[in-house]
């Protein structure tokens, strides 16, 4: 049900003692019967946040939605990503000790007493900020509670203007694509983007969700559990049998409550081999972008399926969101966060690897490990090192994903570049690349590869502020890697010339 700001704010001052119901009060008939644990949970996250600034972690969640279904910690942890050890021995007398103070009013709140406890906050709460006549309808205005292990974004460097850019297209879209190269950032973003939305003081969504897809689940399992994320499914309510009639029971659910979806490493669901999950996929999304609902779902992926291509085309509500590297400020607020500090050294390692965190974690990683810290003594003996993501990223699309044509415009640009050429334009790659990988490509063949690796953040484009002409170059990381080619997936053809190993 809907507060007034005047209400919410009564809310955060109120004493604790105004929130623990008598039994007297909880007979009266102006209460519901009974206290769902969304409803309960709603009240605590609002009270934890008005006296500890701060809402309840997924892992604190996870621990009293046991303990209200009365189930133990063994059953507990099985059904979360959290061992038995960490939730009853750690965490469990931490959040009892904190909703002592919280909700317990002189009263100590442990397991058992968990749910009494709730139930009374809860009806209480209702009793003395709403009127008699909205005691009995169902809550409308969820404070957000984001459901879904997030990835850690404690160490998280600015991407300000991103962020602004997510929380206006939110609104408008429904659906954002966050596509880039990987260790980029895009997981981080939205994490942080759902960690934002969550303390915002006038909530947009009413459900937060984060999904990790990256073990592609059938579309119904899928379904399923983004059901259950937005509203927990009642022991006595089956969903239907088919997948159809299952993603129109969560078309409704979209419908009536507003909810941002993230669904994270979202290109695994088109990897799959098998022909007809891949079609049910590309009808489930079909679905999701073209009948109408009010919630929004934002997809991280390398770079959208081939399936989307079409969608794009005819215009469905759909938009693509290209994430860069990191700023210089926000990268040199990294690597100064791990005790580099020497600015111009700084400057050229970001140059380097583009502001990517995760290369630059990389690197930081190594310098410590065999520098002894010293930026200047891994200068001494600079070379380019390619995280274990990235390499496995260029393992797949040179092993599976790239054509003959597309790999011999990369070979062709990295040997450019490697003579100290910074980029290719794009009529001197029209006119030398045949010549000089002793090929015959078309003009049109080309062009088609060259917006396929761009569409892979494989390449990168520049255009000429005065004649307008695009140019192309590599990140010096992918640059490596061609000309070394570690795994022997680049050089497919004997007909291709031998490479030469870089630094």
């Amino acid at each position: 049900m809907s507060l007034s700001d005047g209400q919410s704010l009564e809310l955060m001052n109120s004493s604790l003692s105004s929130v623990i119901t008598t039994e007297q009060e909880l007979s009266e008939p102006n209460f519901s019967p009974t206290v769902t644990f969304e409803e309960a949970l709603v009240i605590v996250n609002n009270l934890l946040f008005a006296q500890k600034d701060r809402y309840l972690s997924e892992a604190e969640i996870t621990v009293m939605r046991g303990a209200w279904d009365n189930r133990d910690f063994v059953e507990i942890a099985e059904n979360s990503p959290h061992t038995l050890n960490y939730l009853q021995r750690r965490l469990a007398p931490q959040l009892w000790h904190l909703l002592s103070e919280v909700i317990g009013d002189g009263e100590q709140v442990f397991k058992r007493k968990l749910r009494p406890i709730l139930e009374q906050v809860t009806k209480k709460y209702y009793a003395q900020h709403t009127s008699n006549a909205e005691q009995t309808s169902p809550i409308k205005n969820f404070v957000p509670i984001i459901r879904g292990q997030l990835p850690d974004v404690s160490s998280f460097y600015g991407r300000i203007q991103e962020l602004s850019q997510l929380k206006e297209l939110i609104i408008k879209q429904r659906c954002i694509s966050l596509i880039g190269a990987p260790g980029i950032g895009k997981s981080s973003l939205a994490a942080k983007l759902l960690t934002e939305l969550n303390v915002e003081p006038k909530p947009i969504f009413d459900c937060l969700i984060w999904k990790s897809v990256t073990h592609a689940p059938r579309v119904q399992d899928l379904v399923t559990e983004l059901i259950e994320l937005i509203q927990p499914l009642e022991p006595s309510l089956d969903l239907p049998e088919y997948t159809q009639a299952m993603v129109t029971a969560l078309i409704k659910q979209l419908q009536s409550r507003r909810c941002l979806i993230v669904l994270d490493g979202f290109e695994a669901l088109f990897r799959a081999s098998n022909l007809e999950q891949r079609l049910e996929y590309r009808i489930f999304f079909r679905r999701l972008l073209e009948e109408q609902h009010q919630s929004c779902l934002v997809l991280t992926c390398r770079n959208l399926p081939d399936e989307f291509n079409l969608l794009i085309r005819t215009k469905s509500p759909i938009n693509c969101f290209k994430i860069q590297g990191l700023d210089a400020d926000a990268a040199m607020q990294l690597l100064a966060a791990q005790g580099l500090t020497d600015e111009e050294k700084c400057r050229d390692l970001i140059n380097t690897y583009r502001g990517n965190p995760l290369e630059l974690e990389t690197i930081i990683e190594r310098i410590h490990h065999f520098f002894a810290g010293s930026a200047e003594v891994f200068f001494k003996y600079k070379t380019t090192f390619i995280s274990n993501e990235f390499q496995a990223m260029l393992d797949e699309v040179f092993g599976e994903v790239l054509s003959l044509v597309q790999r011999q415009i990369m070979i062709y640009i990295a040997e450019e570049i490697a003579s100290d050429v910074k980029s290719i334009s794009f009529t001197k790659l029209l006119s030398e690349i045949n010549h000089k990988q002793r090929t015959s490509i078309s003009t049109s063949e080309i062009v088609k590869a060259l917006e396929k690796l761009e569409t892979l953040s494989l390449i990168e484009s520049v255009k000429d502020p005065v004649t307008k002409e695009i140019s192309f170059t590599l990140q010096p990381v992918i640059k490596k890697y061609i000309l070394t080619d570690p795994q022997g997936l680049v050089c497919v053809s004997h007909a291709l010339p031998n490479l030469a190993v870089a630094s």
